[in-house]
Formats: C-alpha cells, sequence, structure tokens
C-alpha cells in the first residue's frame, strides 16, 4: 500500500513523454490541447491494458499489493517498511522513501542497511540509527529536478485579466500567474549519468510540478497546466 507512488511515477513516464515532444512539435494552443487530450487517452487505454495484463499474469497473487520490479524499488520497499515500524504512522511520510536517491551504489547501501542494530520481534531500528543511515547513504528528495528559468515567462502577459477592474484581484492574480516560474523544474544531470541511484525517471524537456512533497510531474497536472 504504502509504495504504489513507485508505480504512479513509472506510470505517467509514457504520457509526460508524449507531452514533452508535443509541446515541442505544435505550439497551436487549440491543436495543442487536442493533441493532449488524445495522448491522455491513449494513455488511459495503455494503463488499463498495464493492468489486464497484470490481473492475467502467473505471478500476479491475486492481492492489491504492489511488488516491487527492480532491486532498487525492493530495497527502497525495505527502508520504507523499516521507517514505518520505526517512526510510527504519525511520523510517517511513505512518499518520502521513494523519492530517495542514494549516494553511494546499490550493494553497498544495502548492506550498510542490513548491518543495523535491531531489536524486538519486528526488528525494530532505532530512530537515531535509521536517521543516521538515511542522511549518509541518500540524498534528498529534491536532488532529483533543479530549478529551471522558463525563458519564455512573461511577468504580465498581454491581455492576461484585461476584464479584471479590481486592483487587488489583479494584484492576486498576477501572483498566482507568478507561480509557474517558481515551479518550473528540469530533471538534473545526476538522473541521466546514474540512472541506477534513482527511482524518477528522466524527460527531455523542462516541466511544471504541482509543489510541496510532490516534486515530480504528474500527466493530470500537466494537462490542466497546459489549458
Amino acid at each position: 500500500m504504502y509504495y504504489v507512488e513507485i508505480f504512479f511515477k513509472k506510470s505517467c513516464f509514457f504520457f509526460n513523454i508524449c507531452i514533452n515532444h508535443v509541446g515541442a512539435i505544435n505550439s497551436d494552443p487549440s491543436e495543442l490541447a487536442q493533441q493532449i487530450l488524445n495522448l491522455f487517452s491513449l494513455s488511459l487505454v495503455s494503463l488499463a491494458t498495464m493492468s489486464l495484463t497484470t490481473s492475467l499474469s502467473p505471478n500476479c497473487s491475486g492481492t492489491d499489493t504492489v511488488v516491487a520490479t527492480t532491486p532498487l524499488v525492493t530495497f527502497l520497499v525495505r527502508v520504507q517498511e523499516t521507517a514505518l515500524g520505526t517512526f510510527g504512522e504519525e511520523d510517517f511520510d511513505p512518499k518520502l522513501y521513494v523519492d530517495l536517491s542514494l549516494k553511494f551504489n546499490l550493494s553497498k547501501t544495502q548492506k550498510a542497511f542490513d548491518e543495523l542494530p535491531r531489536s524486538g520481534e519486528n526488528g525494530t531500528v532505532s530512530v537515531e540509527d535509521l536517521k543516521v543511515f538515511i542522511a549518509t547513504y541518500f540524498d534528498d528528495a529534491a536532488d532529483d529536478l533543479v530549478y529551471y528559468d522558463p525563458v519564455d515567462f512573461v511577468p504580465e502577459p498581454e491581455g492576461f485579466l484585461p476584464k479584471v477592474k479590481n486592483p487587488e484581484v489583479r494584484s492576486w492574480a498576477l501572483e498566482v500567474h507568478a507561480l509557474w516560474k517558481n515551479l518550473s523544474r528540469k530533471v538534473s544531470d545526476g538522473v541521466l549519468e546514474h540512472s541506477e541511484l534513482h527511482t524518477l525517471l528522466p524527460l527531455p524537456e523542462a516541466v511544471v510540478v504541482p509543489g510541496s512533497r510532490f516534486r515530480e510531474v504528474y500527466y493530470w497536472d500537466s494537462y490542466w497546466v497546459i489549458r
């Protein structure tokens, strides 16, 4: 349940790649919007096909558990489950651990994790030991993306809010408009150079992220950003 975020991030990759390439090829707003709608429908069909294939797979247990498919994801699931036991539900953010990237190779990191002191029947790791381990062997979850200054951003675009007469409302709307620039990101070179250390999939162009703990781009948000 807690690491379904990994599946969601991977399943969004196809649609986000399409958005990047469509945006680069076609800049007409009406045609772009129609192509995005077509791509969104295609992505839903793709995900439905994936789900059907999974349900028919002989390796599927028939439960709601998301099965990790790569060594890195499998390891992060273990770290995530350990963190839940260590910090408890009140101080536990399930998204944090699937977003972390490794400072060292997986083998070295996993060895250090396996050597952590544990206690009790469940093999609980102390809060201090787990915090030190995470700080030593993982980069911050936000390091996979870097700030991007969009070259086409205009603080006061021509024709923006032409019918809004109230100066306070107009000022507020311009502040909201400025958030596009604050939320612009680009995948860091480190993800491209050492993809085996990251769960984030690289995109070729800059993106707009939702913000806060949602550091990656999602196709549903991308649709409304374009709209």
